[in-house]
């Protein structure tokens, strides 16, 4: 099909032609072709995967801009107006945000501007663009310029109901933001209500105690991921990989698909998340990769010691220190449409912003202060870069240890070589186990999961440079766990202890991860789908995508049998207030229960909520819970302990107990097939969803009287198979979500509805594949 090139194009009739197969461009007339350092190609192919084509980075950066705000302008709004705190300015300061981690707690706009500008203040942005090649510079002013001449093209009046007149002129530093916010999401991007919280107390305030870590409703819901990556001893040629990131569905933390180009030094195909110009889960032609939240600490809470005279000056090292105060000022639009300016004053300290909460309360004599360790990483980007441009695993574990730019995740990866590598090469507190003994706090805070809770009135607590490390007081990739190997390596959100069971991992710093210690149910269940077919055939990618979509549950095979027996001989369970409850149909659906997550199963549901209910709060899983194990932990036989669970323990059918309680509270059958109460809704449609408290993750959100749906925390995402070898690499792969958050558009539901049937997507990698896979004429932009 020939190239198409318009003046002006309307969404309308775009959606139109893409419905019809017919991609429309927008483009002045040109007599004959401008060469490629002067346009942009984008070839769209089915479920409108946008395959981008430059000569430049500024070109691709336009381009793959253009692509997104084409079928997501509202989504790319949001992601501008979130991390560049301008919410409030656009929204209004009243209405809410969604926290998209740990319970999605909402934050008024005004106060997320507000915390998000103290954050990353033009001062940080200038850093961040200062430490940039020209070609990454290029990249992110490009990919802002690219959604800007969208919706010129378009005209406000024809954008989405949704977001029109509410869509900011995107700039590259807006770019830069959201790369900022993507590096401390799970850092102090969890501390916002904290930080803005923060405040002196008045004079004579009493000293309030240290309450502890409160729990909170989705407490122990994480982002996580599932991810394997299989060598020439296991699959007789080269690589398979399989990516499987449980992320968001809505919101700036969702993905988009994209194949981005610049022939001869980026080819790649894969997801980014909305706002991101670089693929940040992919493949080329000869690597595979993706990535999986990692155990790490990303920062740390330091406890101070206050002045007695003033409680805005803290102590170290018995010298007393001053705060500073930030006054910060955002817009905001009033009621009457006027626009305003907020203000607020917040608290910083050497090691960052202070932060305050019930369970961290500022008094007289003490206070908290949060250090988040990726603030100072601008080398996302970059290291991004690189491993779109990595040929091979060797290659790409020298460049992550070189760069170490990953702010939270491992990377799982395989070449066309039939090489794999497992690397934790991502930014945490350069600080030792014998460090952190030495300067830990008692005192158990909310998050610890994510970040250290340390002294802060010594010196030697601070965290120590290394001349190795690109950046300031961070652990240097030199002592940061990798392997290399032949068979497989797989992560799922467990530490990097045993990437692979023949090879464990041991003698790194604790502010890593865990060594020696049980395993997390979705690590143990992937290992040991690995050892059910070591003496069968080699492993392809349809084997692969099989076992993705098989639904099985180890966690319930390990529990259930006890589990029912223990209920049969005492059917009851009493819950606070001494409200009791029976556990007789309970016991029979469970007792019928096929234990897997397929959309047919019948009494999955109750189990994930027995699951949340009997777990140790702050973990995902049984597996760390001692007390219901009779055979507990044994590292020698990781794979095989814990095990035989302990109903004798008063918490289990009290747990079942509450579980009953909730469905029947929701008006949810306790045996209903989980297609039926595990769903989402497009376009008046529902689509059931399979997965859940097992390998295969779905966090939806219970809504009275319908079921468990939108909005999902982390779950299946964008997944990908993808086998290497001589030829051109194959890939199937869906993107749950669909790509786009528009109910008009074609891909608001289409691969939604192929993942709740459990398909796959082949994406069209070469020239060749393109040109036969494409939908419609191609879009030429100038880009100059």
């Amino acid at each position: 099909m020939s190239a198409m090139k318009i003046g002006t194009t309307s969404r309308q009739a775009l959606i139109g032609a893409l419905m019809a197969g017919a991609a429309m461009i927008a483009s002045p007339a040109a007599a004959r072709p401008l060469p490629l350092s002067r346009t942009v190609t984008i070839d769209w192919t089915a479920h409108g995967i946008p395959h981008v084509r430059a000569g430049s980075f500024r070109g691709l950066g336009y381009g793959y801009g253009y692509a997104v705000a084409s079928l997501d302008i509202c989504g790319i709004a949001d992601t501008v107006m979130t991390f560049s705190g301008k919410r409030a300015r656009y929204l209004g300061a009243e209405s809410a945000d969604m926290v998209r981690m740990l319970g999605r707690r909402p934050i008024a706009n005004d106060r997320e501007d507000l915390v998000r500008r103290l954050l990353v203040d033009d001062d940080a942005v200038r850093a961040m663009r200062a430490g940039l090649s020209s070609d990454l510079r290029d990249l992110v002013d490009g990919y802002a310029r690219g959604i800007n001449r969208y919706v010129a093209g378009t005209g406000v009046d024809r954008l989405p109901t949704a977001c029109r007149g509410n869509v900011p002129t995107v700039t590259g530093d807006d770019i830069l933001r959201r790369v900022a916010g993507m590096a401390t999401l799970l850092g102090s991007g969890l501390f916002l209500h904290d930080i803005y919280d923060a405040a002196p107390p008045g004079a004579g305030a009493a000293d309030a105690p240290i309450v502890g870590a409160q729990p909170s409703m989705g407490e122990h819901l994480q982002a996580g991921s599932n991810a394997y990556a299989f060598g020439r001893a296991m699959t007789g040629q080269g690589g398979l990989l399989l990516g499987n990131p449980h992320f968001f569905w809505d919101g700036p933390d969702r993905f988009i698909e994209a194949h981005l180009t610049i022939p001869g030094r980026y080819d790649v195909m894969g997801a980014s998340l909305l706002g991101m110009p670089l693929i940040n889960i992919g493949f080329n032609r000869t690597l595979a990769w993706s990535h999986t939240v990692s155990t790490d600490k990303r920062g740390a809470v330091y406890v101070l010691v206050l002045d007695p005279r003033d409680p805005t000056r803290y102590m170290i090292d018995g010298r007393s220190i001053a705060m500073t105060r930030r006054h910060v000022t955002i817009p905001v639009r009033r009621a009457d449409g006027s626009l305003g300016e907020e203000s607020h004053d917040f608290w910083l300290t050497r090691f960052g912003p202070v932060v305050a909460s019930a369970a961290m309360p500022w008094t007289r004599t003490r206070a908290f202060a949060l250090r988040d360790a990726n603030l100072g990483n601008a080398r996302l980007l970059e290291q991004w870069l690189q491993i779109g441009q990595s040929g091979n695993v060797a290659a790409l574990r020298h460049s992550l240890t070189k760069t170490l730019g990953l702010p939270w995740v491992n990377t799982i990866a395989a070449d066309s070589r039939g090489r794999v590598l497992y690397a934790d090469m991502s930014v945490a507190p350069n600080l030792t186990a014998a460090e952190l003994d030495r300067c830990a706090m008692s005192v158990k805070l909310p998050l610890d999961r994510y970040v250290a809770t340390l002294d802060g009135s010594r010196s030697t607590c601070d965290w120590p440079g290394d001349a190795r490390a690109p950046q300031a007081g961070i652990l240097p990739g030199e002592q940061r766990p990798a392997l290399l190997r032949d068979d497989y390596v797989e992560n799922s959100n467990g530490s990097y202890w045993l990437a692979n069971p023949r090879q464990p991992l041991e003698g790194y710093s604790p502010i890593i991860g865990p060594e020696r210690s049980a395993l997390n149910f979705r690590t143990r269940q992937g290992h040991l789908q690995v050892a059910d077919r070591s003496e069968l055939s080699p492993i392809g990618r349809e084997q692969l995508e099989t076992l993705l979509h098989a639904d099985r549950s180890i966690q319930a095979d390990l529990v259930v049998g006890a589990l029912v027996a223990a209920c049969a001989a005492d059917p009851h369970a009493i819950l606070g207030g001494g409200e009791k409850i029976s556990l007789d149909e309970a016991c029979g659906v469970l007792s019928r229960w096929d234990r897997r997550f397929d959309p047919t199963s019948r009494g999955a549901h109750l189990f994930a909520l027995f699951v949340a209910y009997a777990r140790r709060p702050g973990t995902e899983d049984l597996a760390e819970n001692t007390a219901l194990w009779k055979v507990p932990f044994d590292p020698a036989r990781p794979l095989d302990t814990p095990r035989d669970f302990n109903t004798a323990d008063p918490t289990v059918l009290t747990a079942l107990g509450r579980a009953v309680k909730t469905l029947q509270d929701a008006q949810i059958p306790l045996d209903a097939r989980l297609g039926d109460v595990q769903f989402v809704t497009r376009n008046g449609v529902r689509l059931p969803l399979s997965g859940g408290a097992t390998f295969s993750a779905i966090s939806a959100t219970l809504r009275k009287g319908i079921g468990f749906t939108d909005p999902l925390n982390p779950s299946n995402s964008y997944i990908q198979v993808v086998s290497l070898g001589q030829g051109a690499p194959v890939a199937d792969a869906v993107l749950a979500s669909s790509q786009s958050s528009d109910p008009a558009s074609p891909f608001y539901s289409d691969q939604t509805r192929i993942y709740s049937e459990k398909g796959w997507v082949r994406l069209p990698f070469t020239s060749a594949a393109i040109r036969k896979a494409r939908r419609g004429p191609r879009v030429v932009l100038e880009t100059r």
